[in-house]
C-alpha cells in the first residue's frame, strides 16, 4: 500500500521531466516505497528481482555515505546504458532511483537531477513521515 504523499511524491518527480521513464523510491534500509512507470497513473507492486535491485540501490548508498566525510557528500549518479540511462538521487532519508530515455543530454540529467532537489520540501517531508508511520504500523501488527 502506497500512501497518498508517496503518490504525490511520485507525481512531481515525474513532472521534472517528460522523458523520465520509471521511478523507484526507496526507504534507507532498501524497501521499496513506490515502483511506477510514467505511462501508468498508479504504481505496481515490483516483482523480486526490481525489489532485489532496490535493496541493492539502497546498500549502496549506506556504502557510499562511508566516504563522506572524505570526499564529500554524492550529488547523484548518473549511469549511461546501451538502453536507458539511470540515475539516482539520494535526498533526506529516501532514495530516488530513475530510468531516462537515453537520448537525453548528460546537461539535461544534470537539470533534471537539480529539480528534483530542488522539491517542495513540504512534499518530501510529508511523504517520509508517511512512509515511517505506514513501517511502524506494519510493526506493530
Amino acid at each position: 500500500m502506497v500512501s497518498s504523499q508517496i503518490k504525490q511524491l511520485a507525481s512531481e518527480i515525474f513532472r521534472t521531466d517528460p522523458q523520465i521513464v520509471h521511478l523507484g523510491l526507496i526507504d534507507l534500509e532498501g524497501h521499496v516505497a513506490l515502483d511506477q512507470s510514467s505511462s501508468y497513473s498508479e504504481p505496481f507492486e515490483p516483482d523480486t528481482d526490481r525489489i532485489l535491485f532496490y535493496y541493492q540501490v539502497g546498500l549502496r548508498r549506506s556504502r557510499r555515505e562511508h566516504f563522506n566525510d572524505a570526499y564529500g557528500k554524492t550529488d547523484y549518479i548518473h549511469i549511461q546504458r546501451e538502453k536507458m540511462q539511470q540515475l539516482v538521487l539520494y535526498l533526506p532519508l529516501i532514495t530516488v532511483y530513475l530510468t531516462i530515455d537515453k537520448n537525453v543530454s548528460p546537461d539535461r540529467i544534470a537539470k533534471i537531477a537539480q529539480s528534483i532537489k530542488n522539491i517542495n520540501k513540504d512534499i518530501l517531508n510529508n511523504a517520509v513521515k508517511s512512509l515511517f508511520y505506514f513501517q511502524e504500523k506494519l510493526a506493530s501488527q
